[in-house]
Formats: C-alpha cells, sequence, structure tokens
C-alpha cells in the first residue's frame, strides 16, 4: 500500500500511539511463566515510563513478573524486530510509539512483515506531540521561531528521539506547512534529546508529552505548541501561539 507524502505525514505526526503487540498463541493458562516487554528507547523517556507502568500492572494483574528490556536504536526499529522474530508464544511483547505498519514505509531493508508477524494487543494510550524551546531561548512563541528559520534558513535545529519517530515527522509536517528550512537532530531515545533541549544545545524540540509534559511543567522548558486538531486551553500552549493567526500554529494547537 502506498501512501501520498503529505497524507502519511499528517497520519503519522498528529499523536503518537503506544501499543504492546506481539503474536500470540493463547492458551487457558496464560501466562505460565515471566513475560517480557521490549522498549525500543533507553530509560528515562516517556516510552519507558508507560512502559514500565504497563509491565508494572500486568504483574500484579497475572502474577507472573513482566520484565522491561530497553533495546534503544533505529527510532524503536531494532525492537520490535527483535520481537517480530521472537517465538510466537505470546511470552515476547512489545512497546510501540506511533503506528507499526509505517515501518514498512519508511525502512528499505525490513526483515519482517508488520502485519503478518505482529499483531496488536491493545492500545495503551495516546499522546500529542510537544514543541519546546530552552528556557534561555529568545523564541517566545510559533510566530518567533518561523521568523528565525525565514531569517536564517537551516540554522534552527530540532531533535527528536530518532528517525521515523511521530516526533520527527510531527516536525517535517510542521516545517513544510509553514515552508521553513529547520534542520532535524536525531537522538537515541527522548531522555538524551531532552537532556541537550534543557542545556540549549538545540534550539527546540519535538516528543511527546510522555517525556515533555513534565520537564514544562517543571519550568525546565518552554512549552510553544502542541500537535491537537482543535484547539483546547491547554497549559503547555502559550496565550501568544493561541492567538496567533499562523496556520502552522494553528495546527499546532
Amino acid at each position: 500500500m502506498k501512501l501520498a507524502r503529505r497524507t502519511f505525514l499528517h497520519f503519522a505526526a498528529g499523536a503518537a500511539s503506544a501499543a504492546a503487540v506481539s503474536r500470540v498463541t493463547r492458551a487457558q493458562t496464560y501466562p505460565e511463566r515471566g513475560v517480557r516487554l521490549l522498549i525500543g528507547f533507553p530509560p528515562g523517556g516517556g516510552s519507558d515510563v508507560g512502559g514500565r507502568i504497563l509491565a508494572n500492572r500486568l504483574s500484579e494483574v497475572w502474577g507472573q513478573q513482566v520484565v522491561v528490556e530497553n533495546k534503544p536504536g533505529a527510532g524503536g526499529h531494532l525492537a520490535i524486530e527483535v520481537a517480530a522474530h521472537a517465538v510466537p508464544d505470546g511470552y515476547t511483547m512489545v512497546w510501540v510509539g506511533g503506528a507499526i505498519s509505517l515501518y514498512g514505509l519508511m525502512i528499505a531493508s525490513i526483515n519482517y512483515d508488520p502485519e503478518a508477524d505482529l499483531t496488536p494487543v491493545t492500545l495503551v494510550g495516546t499522546y500529542p506531540n510537544v514543541l519546546a524551546v530552552p528556557n534561555a531561548s529568545p523564541l517566545q512563541s510559533v510566530r518567533d521561531l518561523i521568523a528565525a528559520a525565514n531569517a536564517k534558513p537551516g540554522s534552527i535545529t530540532f531533535s527528536s528521539p530518532g528517525v521515523g519517530t511521530s516526533p520527527h515527522l510531527a516536525g517535517v509536517l510542521f516545517a513544510r506547512m509553514a515552508g521553513i528550512d529547520i534542520r532535524h537532530v536525531p537522538y537515541r531515545g527522548g531522555g538524551p534529546a531532552l537532556t541537550d533541549l534543557i542545556a540549549g544545545r538545540v534550539d527546540c524540540m519535538f516528543n511527546t508529552t510522555g517525556t515533555l509534559l513534565a520537564a514544562v511543567r517543571a519550568n525546565q522548558v518552554r512549552g510553544l505548541a502542541v500537535s491537537r486538531s482543535r484547539r483546547e486551553n491547554d497549559s503547555l500552549v502559550r496565550p501568544n501561539c493561541r492567538q496567533s493567526r499562523s496556520p502552522a500554529c494553528r495546527i499546532m494547537t
């Protein structure tokens, strides 16, 4: 199946969905032993935190230990690949941020079939993406960011937890809609990306509320906008962005 580039970006960038997936052979007594939950990002990011909350609760409900294994790399793809080639007995699950079918469209060398080799189990939650800047940044709104990017094309950097992730695609979509040239800096997970944002090593960051919400509320970084289809009275969004008439700002609030 082929998607138009713009349709693909809209589909992927709006929110990051978290789902535990595995191809399961069901049994009446499942689980009889421990289960591993693969996380495709390092500790400290939104996926890691959400996955550990899920693992703890499943351990309580099942009476069997659910062990979290962090396998960061390739925007979460490495963990998915391990799960796809695991024994299909239901004892290996993987936390996926975003639509798993998109990996087949983004990675040419993929060696598994996302639809045939993996089975969705449940939707754990949805996360809007947040656009944030360091507290020391002179950028106070989305309009300021667009103006700075127009003044010096290619000079503004934005970070994400990895190539092909929902935050990366949110940044690409934002740049296309605003007609600006901003430079992507991928990291091996949201935690390292956030650390460099706080330190001012990158100009801005797109990531999910799972990673950025606590940092914004703690005034570690400044939230400019969120990727929602309608305006809401959200504490993450500054009034000067909500009042902007910029199409790029509206799509983010």
